[in-house]
């Protein structure tokens, strides 16, 4: 199962360059967008502890195909006032690559490949991989609302024993799943838009859903401040972990066209 999982992610890996030759045939020549943010929290006094956290959302789009990269990062560490240690106390990386392919220019359905990886030091998994692939359609587009929403089949990893690598594992879960995915936005104004992301990865044993929603509001052409919940649930976590876990921040953001 193992070895259908790679051939999956491979394929996955090789579509960028089938779309970016199509786009070349094209006469649209679609550019990358997205923002960049950083945050970082230092406390001194009663608690000792350094936080950062950096998220990235970028995307192209063109006639026919669409390309979303996310990633984020967090890590804290706390000093432990009897050693004068300070422990790492939140590791969490994630990143996730979508490729749609439109059907027709005038069309609304698409067809949609997503590789995710995360690595969570506090989840009770060394890491979860997957990747999916399924129809989507793009329910309403104006300017001030989009919503799309997906359905299709997939394929799970979760490493349960790290190696050595952040690739290797001594203790495997793999299963089929069937995934789920709402994405809206709302344009408030002109300097304010509301976006909600939803993915639920739907196992025979265990879901897991990932919901984040944010509201952001411009400075100017390349500063805004956002306010970013994000929620993580697994349905089926190792003993002595928690099935859901929240993030709430407040931060700086740069955007880039």
């Amino acid at each position: 199962m193992r070895s259908k999982y790679l051939a999956a992610m491979l394929i996955a890996t090789g579509l960028p360059v089938v779309s970016a030759a199509a786009e070349e045939g094209t006469s649209e020549a679609s550019k990358w967008s997205g923002d960049v943010s950083l945050g970082l929290l230092f406390k001194r006094g009663n608690t000792d502890s350094d936080s950062v956290n950096a998220h990235v959302n970028a995307s192209r789009d063109s006639a026919f195909w669409r390309h979303h990269f996310k990633a984020d990062a967090n890590n804290e560490k706390e000093r432990d006032p009897d050693t004068e240690e300070y422990n790492r106390t939140d590791e969490n990386y994630f990143a996730s690559y979508k490729l749609d392919r439109k059907l027709g220019e005038e069309s609304r359905n698409y067809l949609f490949n997503v590789v995710t990886y995360e690595k969570d030091n506090f989840s009770g998994f060394h890491y979860q991989a997957s990747y999916a692939i399924g129809l989507g359609r793009r329910f309403i587009e104006n300017e001030t609302h989009v919503l799309d929403l997906e359905a299709g089949p997939g394929y799970r990893v979760q490493c349960l024993e790290p190696e050595d690598s952040y690739g290797d594992c001594a203790n495997t879960e793999e299963s089929a799943i069937a995934r789920l995915a709402l994405k809206y936005s709302w344009q408030i104004s002109e300097n304010a838009e509301f976006k909600e992301e939803i993915s639920s990865e739907v196992g025979e044993d265990s879901t897991s859903t990932r919901m984040e929603t944010s509201l952001t509001s411009k400075i100017n052409s390349h500063f805004s401040l956002r306010l970013r919940h994000l929620l993580e649930h697994e349905s089926k976590v190792p003993a002595g972990t928690k099935e859901s876990d929240h993030q709430v921040s407040v931060g700086l953001v740069y955007t880039f066209k």
